[in-house]
C-alpha cells in the first residue's frame, strides 16, 4: 500500500554541506541514469514469441515488436521458438547478455509449467520480468458440432460419454492443462488430457474434431472465435472479464475455479534496472495506445499495466498457486 511521506521540520543550517553533497550525488546519478537509457537500446533487439507463427500471442508480439521498434528507433526481431512449454525460448534469454535486448513474449500458462520442472533453475530467478499486458481469465473453446455450451451442458455431455471429452493444453503443467484436471476434480468428469507443443495445433485439431475442447487465454481464442470454427463457452475466473462482460463464468454455473492468468514480456536476469524501466515505461505506452486497446478489447483480455515489481508479485503468485496445485494433483511434470 503507497503511504505518504510524512512531513518533518529540518535545520537547513545544519545540514547544507551535507545537502549540497546529496544533491551532487543525486544530480550525477541521474545523469548517468539518462545515458544509459539515452544508449538502449544500443543494437537490434530480439522479440521471442514461445509458440508458432499465427496464433493470437504471436500477433500481440508482433504488434508490440512493431511500436518497440518506432519508439526506440532500433530493429526488434520476432522470433518463433516453440516447444517443450516454452522451455526452448526461456533458455535462449537466459543465455543472452544480461542487458535487456533480448525479450520474450509468454503467457502464466506456458511460463507457469517450465517453472516447476526446474529445468530452468530458481524459478523466481530465471528471467526477470519486464512488463504485464494483459489480466484475463482462461476461456473453454469446444468445437462447433458438440452440444456444449455452459457447465451443465458439458457435465451432461461428459457423463453420457465418459470416453468422448478430450482437451488441448500447450503441455503438462500448463494453466490449461490444471484448469481441465480442477474440472473433473469439482465435477467427477473424466476429460482426457492431450498436451500440444503450443495451443496453435491444439485448436486445429478441436476445429477438425479430433479432440473436442480446449482451455485457453482469449487472445488466442479470439481469432477462431470471430471466424466461428470454435465456440466460446466459459471463463475460468470468479468474475466476468472486463473485456468478456456476456461470458458467464465456470463459478457462476457451479463449479468453483477462479483462475485468471496473464501475457506478459521478460528478459535475462540480471539486466539493467534503468533498461528494464525504460522497457516498461516504452511497453505500458504501446499498451494504452488505441490499436492495442482494440486488441485486448476484441480478444476479451483486460489491460494490465504494472511496474515490473507489480509484475514480478503476480509471477510468483501465480507460480505458488500452481505448485501447489501440482503437488496435490500429484501431476508428473516430466511424462
Amino acid at each position: 500500500m503507497f503511504r505518504p511521506l510524512r512531513s518533518r521540520k529540518l535545520c537547513f543550517a545544519s545540514i547544507a554541506p551535507l545537502a549540497s553533497f546529496t544533491l551532487a550525488c543525486a544530480a550525477t546519478l541521474l545523469a548517468q541514469t539518462a545515458v544509459a537509457q539515452s544508449n538502449f537500446p544500443s543494437r537490434p533487439m530480439r522479440l521471442i514469441v514461445t509458440v508458432v507463427p499465427g496464433g493470437g500471442a504471436d500477433l500481440l508480439g508482433r504488434l508490440f515488436a512493431s511500436k518497440l521498434n518506432e519508439r526506440f528507433g532500433q530493429p526488434v526481431v520476432v522470433e518463433n521458438i516453440s516447444g517443450a512449454s516454452g522451455l526452448l525460448a526461456y533458455q535462449t534469454v537466459q543465455k543472452a547478455p544480461a542487458d535487456a535486448h533480448t525479450l520474450v513474449i509468454t503467457t502464466s500458462s506456458a511460463y507457469n509449467a517450465t517453472m516447476y520442472t526446474g529445468k530452468v533453475g530458481d524459478p523466481k530467478k530465471a528471467l526477470a520480468p519486464v512488463a504485464q499486458l494483459t489480466s484475463q481469465p482462461l476461456v473453454m473453446l469446444a468445437n462447433i458440432a458438440l452440444p456444449i455450451r455452459n457447465m451443465q451442458e458439458l457435465i451432461a455431455y461428459g457423463r453420457k460419454n465418459p470416453d468422448g471429452l478430450a482437451f488441448a493444453s500447450p503441455g503438462i503443467g500448463t494453466s490449461s492443462h490444471l484448469v481441465g484436471e480442477i474440472i473433473n476434480q469439482k465435477t467427477g468428469l473424466k476429460l482426457v488430457h492431450v498436451p500440444y507443443k503450443g495451443i496453435g495445433p491444439g485448436m486445429l485439431d478441436a476445429i477438425a474434431g479430433r479432440i473436442q475442447l480446449v482451455f485457453t487465454s482469449p487472445t488466442s481464442a479470439g481469432p477462431l472465435v470471430r471466424a466461428g470454427k470454435l465456440r466460446l463457452v466459459v471463463a475460468s475466473g470468479a468474475r466476468r472479464s472486463a473485456g468478456l462482460p456476456d461470458l458467464p463464468t465456470m463459478a457462476e454455473q457451479g463449479v468453483d475455479i477462479d483462475w485468471v492468468s496473464w501475457f506478459g514480456i521478460f528478459t535475462t536476469f540480471g539486466s539493467p534496472r534503468q533498461n528494464i524501466l525504460a522497457l516498461n515505461a516504452a511497453i505500458n505506452q504501446t499498451a494504452a495506445t488505441p490499436e492495442v486497446l482494440k486488441m485486448f478489447a476484441d480478444d476479451g483480455a483486460d489491460p494490465a499495466p504494472r511496474t515490473p515489481e507489480q509484475f514480478g508479485e503476480t509471477v510468483n503468485h501465480v507460480l505458488d498457486t500452481g505448485a501447489r496445485l501440482i503437488k496435490e494433483m500429484g501431476l508428473k511434470l516430466d511424462e
